[in-house]
């Protein structure tokens, strides 16, 4: 009897010891992965990736990078977890074409808690169906038609310059910038504008909200059960430290006013400019489930989070480095200088978004913002759940690497945005790498041999009579190739079926504030490149901790400018 009790007293270390010895065996030695080059300890256990995410604050995205540049371009990162650094395979993951499935992975996707929005939809089915229903709100027909609503909320930034001016106002432009985004995408999703660019007070503690909320997301991607244990608390849905409890509960009562206002209303008189949420609530296209109060929720958290912290950034990197760099901001106010409508009076007409967007160096300086703050920072894997896929190094005699289907694969926006192969010099600020015919040093890159075949054969022939002018349009196509493969690799929106919807209403916004940037003449306050910089990973580009934002006092209106 007392042999039994100690047999069953020994169990449980048992069961332990014989589940993390199988554990171990499957994933470092049986794992279909187990081959691939990355540091074991990452290959063994998730803990890897958690100390470079807690312990040093939102590193591992960095820790991925160093990891490719000793390993290669494919590096396991995870037991499950593949890491390719080859901006070629991008499409091969996240944009295959036609009959191809791409799931994300759950894991990723849990840290902010809103499964049921279209960036938390797992199976590839069920974000098509989902995104469906939001497409047409999102064309840029649609987005044009945001043009009034735009440029008021322009005239009223270009109102908070002239009024700081005045005053001496140190003005923050993280606060400016995100009270604009907010109002623009609060008024399309439920119809009303919040005016936060009536209140920068309030805007700041906003973003402060919001900022707390993204501060969060490494504990709960990694200790989801950390967010339902606040949840359950007493007074835990009002503590000032759950972010997302206090920003859920804002958009939870939009939501809510919505459902009412569609019950008690008849279709016949309702509003016809109705919001994104009255249409998805009043839609017969969708089934019961997918209009559900937390559904909706959802959706509108990631909607109204994403639409306006990621184009904020956007915005916040362009004006620091025009302020920067005077030589940029010259170029952008000459080529808005020589496109503006004329107009009968001293006040040249604004150009609308559409417009400003067709401007090739304002759309530079919005493709290398873009660039700068990367996108989503963090891993935005792709799990094939039906086919095998196969990766061969570029390299002479480079392997070649078979993933089965469940494998986690993903390529790093900041891995691709800084290779340097692609830009060189990729931490500047240079918009003329994405110009036709660049002008600066750091844009040509890889452009360098073209360049050098033209200047080598300048003033001669060679044997097979070919001219100068034959060498310059051999380089101009292969300028032209590269600068399309930029655009291919770049990740800021990522591609394919997943690709950022709100990414017209991102670029319009951008487009109407370039505008009004380059009509002042400001200057940074107590601020540098370190503000703007990217140092932490936290879901997305976190310049260093403690930043106090962009501060700029404003001098008075750009010479020349109305």
């Amino acid at each position: 009897m007392a042999d039994a009790f100690s047999f069953l007293h020994g169990l449980p270390l048992v069961v332990t010891v014989g589940y993390l010895s199988c554990l171990i065996l499957w994933r470092c030695f049986l794992s279909p992965i187990a081959k691939l080059s990355g540091p074991k300890l990452a290959a063994l256990t998730y803990w890897y990736e958690c100390y470079y995410d807690i312990v040093h604050p939102a590193q591992y995205a960095f820790k991925i990078k160093r990891l490719h540049s000793e390993y290669g371009p494919v590096v396991r990162i995870g037991p499950n977890d593949v890491s390719i650094s080859d901006p070629d395979f991008i499409d091969a993951i996240y944009a295959p074409g036609p009959g191809h499935k791409r799931d994300k992975n759950a894991k990723h996707s849990r840290s902010l808690g809103i499964s049921s929005s279209i960036g938390g939809s797992i199976a590839h089915e069920l974000h098509r169906n989902r995104r469906e229903a939001l497409n047409p709100f999102f064309s840029p027909q649609s987005i044009h038609r945001l043009d009034p609503d735009l440029a008021a909320k322009a005239a009223q930034v270009d109102g908070i310059f002239a009024s700081a001016q005045d005053s001496g106002q140190v003005l923050n432009l993280f606060d400016v910038y995100f009270a604009f985004c907010n109002d623009v995408v609060h008024k399309y999703c439920f119809g009303h504008d919040p005016n936060l660019l009536g209140d920068l007070q309030q805007a700041s503690a906003r973003r402060s909200n919001v900022v707390s909320v993204l501060g969060s997301v490494k504990i709960m991607f990694h200790f989801s059960w950390v967010r339902k244990l606040f949840q359950k608390l007493p007074g835990g849905k009002n503590t000032g430290a759950q972010g997302m409890m206090l920003f859920r509960r804002r958009i939870r009562a939009q939501i809510d006013e919505v459902l009412a206002g569609n019950r008690s209303s008849s279709s016949s008189d309702k509003s016809s400019s109705s919001s994104i949420f009255t249409h998805l609530y009043s839609s017969t296209d969708l089934p019961a489930a997918e209009k559900s109060a937390q559904r909706l929720e959802d959706e509108a958290v990631l909607m109204t989070m994403a639409g306006t912290y990621s184009p904020t950034l956007s915005l916040v990197v362009a004006h620091y480095h025009l302020l920067a760099n005077p030589d940029i901001m010259a170029k952008l106010r000459t080529e808005l200088r020589n496109h503006t409508h004329k107009s009968t009076t001293s006040i040249p007409t604004p150009l609308s978004a559409a417009e400003l967007e067709r401007q090739p160096y304002l759309s530079a300086i919005t493709q290398e913002a873009h660039r700068l703050t990367f996108g989503l920072t963090g891993r935005n894997a792709r799990v094939c759940p039906d086919e095998t896929l196969v990766y061969r190094d570029r390299e002479p005699g480079g392997k070649e690497y078979v993933f089965p289907p469940g494998t986690s694969l993903s390529v790093s926006t900041l891995v691709i945005h800084t290779d340097q192969e692609l830009f060189p010099r990729p931490w500047t600020f240079d918009p003329d790498r994405w110009l036709s015919s660049p002008t600066s040093s750091t844009s040509t890159g890889t452009l360098a041999d073209a360049t050098d075949a033209v200047n080598s054969t300048e003033g001669k022939g060679n044997k097979n009579g070919t001219n100068k002018h034959e060498h310059e349009d051999s380089a101009h196509h292969q300028a032209q190739a590269i600068l399309a493969r930029r655009r291919r690799s770049m990740l800021s929106f990522m591609r394919g079926p997943r690709i950022c919807i709100g990414r017209h209403l991102a670029n319009a916004e951008i487009a109407v504030l370039l505008d009004v940037m380059a009509r002042w003449d400001l200057e940074l306050f107590e601020t540098d490149e370190s503000d703007v910089t990217f140092r932490h990973d936290y879901h997305v580009m976190c310049p260093k901790l403690g930043s106090k934002g962009v501060r700029i006092r404003v001098k008075g209106r750009a010479t020349g400018d109305g």
